[in-house]
């Protein structure tokens, strides 16, 4: 529910007074040596706009030896009715690899109630330009292709105490690659749509599905539990199963954490386990109004 629960910050920023900036750190590890790690910055140069950086890299024994980066600028406006980010991205030139593209997406609520029960929808759309070595009929050679992803999300509040997020998402390809002469791909396709895995997705999906459900704790305790689970099919592969379920605890007035464990397995192959420590740092001079 990382992102649900974003948006329904953003979405407060009227309510800020003065500049307000955050700091987040997401890492993860797991199976086969995995460690993920990246830094985001955010602060609202207005009452309705965000800006923020963001530099991060992941390495994987089991595909590569050396970490892979990225970079992201997003950028999110808040209106009354309507909430719109972009978040252009960056993979640099690395294993005889290198990705660029941007997702866009746009939050429309469709009910308000005055007991803060809601119903949210989200469409977004990605196009990325990787390229990358491909195994071809004439022997290895790099290859420039692109994908695109469409995606719809559907968030329903009871209270702010109960939360339901179902997701679809469908994938588009353009170019030579395919899932079997992939050689070195560096792009996580979690960068275009939500795949519901802590780990990268480097296969090239044809479709994914979820369900997410998280549970306030607020106001006897400050915190949140949150499960979901996630099916994605890839082109002429064999279909993955995501099941990832955490904690989200509030430190103080200016700090939370979030730890979460990621069950990940292909078809045929044997699963992997992931963990995610996330902490946020709010800091500045705003202070949130009634």
């Amino acid at each position: 529910m990382k992102k649900a629960l974003l948006l329904a910050l953003l979405l407060c920023l009227p309510a800020f007074a003065g500049a307000i900036s955050w700091l987040e750190n997401d890492y993860s590890f797991g199976s086969n040596g995995f460690k993920k790690d990246s830094l985001t910055f955010f602060t609202n140069v207005s009452t309705r706009i965000v800006t923020g950086a963001n530099a991060g890299f992941y390495e994987d024994r089991g595909l590569y030896r050396d970490k892979v980066f990225s970079f992201r600028m997003p950028i999110m406006y808040s209106a009354e009715n309507f909430f719109l980010s972009a978040s252009p991205f960056f993979y640099p030139s690395l294993h005889r690899s290198k990705a660029q593209g941007a997702k866009m997406y746009l939050l429309v609520p469709v009910s308000e109630e005055d007991d803060k029960s809601y119903l949210h929808l989200v469409l977004s759309g990605a196009a990325v330009r990787q390229e990358t070595t491909l195994n071809l009929a004439g022997g290895p050679a790099k290859k420039a292709f692109t994908e695109t992803a469409l995606e719809l999300q559907a968030e329903k509040s009871y209270y702010n105490q109960f939360f339901f997020l179902a997701t679809a998402a469908g994938f588009m390809e353009s170019g030579p690659a395919s899932n079997a002469n992939l050689v070195n791909p560096v792009l996580d396709h979690g960068e275009i749509a939500s795949l519901g895995t802590f780990r990268p997705v480097h296969g090239m999906p044809e479709w994914a599905m979820g369900v997410q459900v998280a549970r306030n704790m607020a106001p006897e305790y400050e915190s949140s539990i949150y499960l979901g689970y996630s099916r994605i099919s890839f082109r002429n592969a064999n279909t993955a199963g995501s099941l990832l379920g955490g904690i989200k605890l509030k430190l103080n007035s200016r700090s939370s954490f979030d730890f979460g464990y990621n069950f990940y397995k292909i078809k045929g192959e044997a699963a992997k386990s992931y963990f995610k420590f996330l902490v946020q740092v709010f800091f500045g001079t705003g202070q949130q109004g009634d």
